[in-house]
């Protein structure tokens, strides 16, 4: 039995060596996938760097590229410096395991080979027949015949460990051969990534020397753009303060759902009619069909504000790709450090002509056309709007029911930069949220 134990128990030990391996192979392909995920991004801001034209005026979007670009970029070099780091303890983890696993086949081998030893004098000295047929009866045979059985098998599985942790060994050399492969070149990316961003560096620095000297005409068109913006705030405002009165009104008009005290008459005393017949009462059905439809529009109106609060931070870009080129809220302006710019939802730069789509089902509250940002479009999930501005085409109307990711119309493009933004806004009742923790690309 002491060989069984010294297997069982080095099987334990393997167990509680490989588990830290595997945790650490589940968290090496969530860094991959992250990496994976920021390089993709990295292209996309790249082809709109290349995209935007070079003139006075988008050298303002081009250095808002550039900064995402760069932030980017240092998240990935971060990342690939924990997938490094990961690697590096893999490595660690796996030599620990092999060493392990060579102390085991060398004490399982010693074992083996004594039982063997054993086995072969036991059956050179003796016959196993006759070791049976010895036995002073019947029960005892049958006992020294079950001992030999479970001998044979214990050596059986005690050569098949050795077998299947040789294999293990094997599989874990191989392993720890492509980790350090994969960490030489994720090394050199490394080194690729950090020039790159000196790069972006340089160049950030140049472009924000050239809007400084700017200045006076950044101040001008910004000055111009928040006309244009402090009109879009209010034609949004209008439109979702109009829906929430309509629905407070609505949500009044609608009577309790306890408010009927009469019983009804009892079925056995309804008086007859001259002409014999029983005369018919009511259908329950008939009365108060319109409140009754109200309060399941009210209800069905709340199961949509339960269901798109319950899907914070799952809720889908309103754009396939991109970046945030402006944050939510009140922030100083990047290039001029005495203007302040308030921004009551997120502005997202992406594909040029991107398609956008609904974050969520709802209905169209509203749909707009604003000098300077082109359509708006409102839509309505119980208490909560979502607003997708600066679009350049879209054939929704007012009322109209959308699905989940329905593409609601295309991003337009600027005609002088060349940038394609959307600027995308998130509202509970008349108050404005940050998007940004509600929606996840």
């Amino acid at each position: 039995m002491s060989v069984w134990n010294n297997m069982t128990g080095a099987r334990i030990v393997l167990l509680l060596l490989l588990l830290p391996a595997v945790l650490l192979a589940q968290s090496k392909k969530e860094l991959e996938e992250k990496r994976k995920k920021i390089i993709r991004d990295i292209s996309t801001t790249e082809r709109m760097i290349q995209k935007t034209s070079q003139t006075r005026e988008a050298t303002y979007d081009k250095y808002l590229a550039l900064q995402s670009q760069i932030e980017s970029r240092e998240t990935l070099i971060r990342t690939i410096q924990d997938e490094v780091s990961a690697a590096e303890d893999l490595i660690e983890r796996n030599q620990g395991v092999i060493s392990s696993l060579t102390q085991d086949i060398e004490k399982m081998q010693q074992e083996y080979g004594h039982m063997v030893r054993n086995a072969y004098r036991r059956k050179s000295l003796s016959n196993p027949l006759l070791y049976i047929l010895s036995a002073e009866s019947l029960n005892q045979a049958f006992r020294r015949w079950l001992f030999l059985r479970k001998y044979d098998r214990y050596r059986k599985q005690q050569a098949d460990a050795i077998a299947a942790t040789r294999a293990m060994l094997a599989q874990k050399i191989r392993s720890i051969n492509d980790t350090r492969l994969e960490k030489e070149t994720l090394l050199n990316s490394l080194q690729g990534q950090k020039a790159t961003l000196s790069s972006d560096l340089v160049q950030k620095d140049e472009t924000l020397k050239f809007l400084a000297k700017d200045e006076e005409r950044l101040k001008q068109d910004l000055q111009k753009k928040q006309i244009a913006h402090e009109q879009l705030n209010q034609s949004i405002e209008n439109v979702i303060q109009e829906e929430v009165r309509k629905r407070a009104e609505e949500s009044r008009r609608v009577p309790p759902v306890a408010a009927n005290p009469t019983p009804p008459a009892p079925v056995a005393e309804k008086p007859s009619s001259p002409t014999g017949k029983t005369a018919e009462k009511p259908a329950a059905s008939k009365i108060n069909s319109a409140p009754a439809t109200a309060t399941n529009r009210e209800a069905t109106e709340d199961n949509q504000s339960f269901d798109f609060r319950r899907n914070k931070g799952r809720l889908p870009w309103p754009v396939e790709s991109g970046f945030i080129s402006r944050g939510f809220g009140k922030q100083q302006h990047p290039t001029i450090k005495t203007i302040s710019i308030t921004n009551n939802g997120i502005d997202i730069r992406t594909e040029e002509s991107a398609t956008v789509r609904a974050v969520h089902e709802g209905i169209v509250a509203g749909v707009q056309f604003i000098p300077g940002h082109d359509y708006t479009v409102i839509i309505q999930h119980g208490d909560y709007y979502t607003v997708y501005t600066n679009l350049a085409e879209t054939g929704l109307t007012k009322g109209e029911q959308v699905r989940s990711k329905q593409v609601i119309g295309k991003v337009s493009n600027n005609p002088i930069t060349g940038a394609s933004e959307l600027h995308f806004e998130l509202w509970h009742q008349k108050e404005r949220i940050n998007p940004v923790g509600w929606i996840k690309k």
